[in-house]
């Protein structure tokens, strides 16, 4: 650990002229460590990015309802993240995560001084967990998954991780197999608690009238493609042709995973009558989302939903959000990264799965037959109530240490 400390502070002073450029002045100071509070005994939760943010938004606004004089800290890896983060409550404090380098996560730990540490997932930080074990702050993960990529590496490094998994003292999974998992590491009060994605708060709409302000008609059949990855929007380019032929009323919207890509799918669909969300048109074949945080109320109008990140090598993204809106879905054979969600759907049949060579076949099908969408839609509906428990789990866990 001594070494790993001096070679990332070496790396850390010789990037530094890079962060500088890099990084816009409030990004860099607290990546740095500087926050410019000082908190007593606050809780420190970290998500790395918007999928792990999302995944623990129900529970983060549950703790601020019941502990309202505790400062609360939400740490996130990337910009999106941080934005989505900064849409859950006024009382959250957002920020994003210093480097895991000595000098920037001791200013964090001296400013933020927290009593418990919250990780989400898989975000576990060598010098984040020195800090913590050395100044006895207990560390709880929830909604634990490894990957089998990720579980062969962590064992393959067991002899430098597993001193600094001392500060983690509870682990809550997703999974029996993220559980067995996680106890094969060393990993000590490990429980399957299932998965906090489940456990989804979303605001509900009135579809008809939401449906009507977003200059849809009834007639019109809306395909929803959210978190669209490179080579998915031109999948949908290619195929949009056969199902125009097939689906006179399509309408579909693009929802990219990551905004920064914008000009390169404008690009794409340049030869097509589309436009954008920010400057919407009715009547357009083609709508691209280009500002955060309103793919949902797509879904919520959707007849159906692409999940994208899983027809290419993405490991696909969370196929909850349309569920929670009984919208029948199709995602591709890649979806590693929401495995546990994906399989759930499966065995309720909420879900369709295909290759992206049976992408246009499937949808067209689907749109033939209206009741299968109608009970696809129920089944992912109720995939989310069979799962609900996994917040109450938690909170149990985490109200145990917040009150110690």
């Amino acid at each position: 650990m001594f070494i790993y400390k001096v070679l990332s502070l070496i790396i850390f002073l010789l990037l530094k002229p890079y962060f500088h450029l890099k990084m816009k002045s409030q990004e860099r100071q607290q990546r740095f460590g500087h926050y410019g509070i000082e908190l007593k005994r606050s809780i420190w939760i970290h998500a790395a990015s918007v999928g792990e943010v999302n995944a623990v938004k129900s529970l983060v606004q549950k703790l601020l309802n019941l502990y309202p004089q505790r400062d609360f800290v939400l740490s996130t890896m990337t910009r999106t993240g941080f934005d989505t983060a900064a849409g859950i409550s006024p009382k959250l404090i957002n920020i994003f995560l210093p480097l895991d380098v000595t000098l920037p996560m001791k200013r964090a730990f001296n400013s933020l001084n927290p009593a418990l540490i919250i990780l989400v997932e898989t975000e576990l930080w060598p010098v984040m967990l020195s800090y913590a074990l050395h100044r006895q702050i207990p560390v709880v993960l929830v909604n634990g998954r490894l990957s089998p990529g990720s579980f062969k590496s962590y064992r393959y490094l067991k002899f430098f991780w597993k001193p600094l998994w001392r500060a983690v003292k509870f682990t809550s999974t997703q999974s029996d197999i993220d559980e067995a998992r996680f106890r094969s590491l060393g990993f000590e009060q490990v429980s399957n608690n299932h998965n906090l994605k489940f456990c989804l708060q979303l605001p509900e709409y009135n579809r008809d009238k939401l449906r009507a302000e977003m200059g849809y008609s009834e007639q019109d059949f809306l395909l929803v493609w959210g978190s669209s990855r490179p080579g998915e929007e031109k999948l949908l380019m290619e195929a949009i042709w056969q199902l125009k032929k097939e689906i006179p009323q399509l309408k579909a919207v693009v929802a990219p995973r990551h905004l920064s890509r914008l000009p390169e799918i404008k690009n794409i669909f340049r030869e097509l009558d589309f436009t954008t969300y920010s400057d919407f048109q009715p009547g357009k074949m083609i709508t691209i989302i280009d500002e955060m945080n309103v793919l949902n109320h797509f879904y919520a109008i959707a007849d159906l939903a692409v999940v994208g990140g899983s027809f290419f090598r993405f490991g696909g993204h969370n196929p909850l959000e349309p569920a929670f809106y009984g919208i029948p879905i199709l995602m591709g054979h890649d979806y590693n990264s929401c495995e546990v969600s994906v399989n759930k759907l499966l065995e309720n049949k909420g879900i369709m799965i295909c290759s992206p060579k049976e992408l246009a076949e499937k949808i067209v099908f689907l749109f033939h037959n209206p009741e299968l969408r109608v009970e696809m839609g129920k089944n992912a509906k109720q995939t989310l109530t069979a799962n609900s428990d996994s917040m109450k789990k938690n909170i149990e866990i985490l109200t145990r240490f917040i009150e110690e």
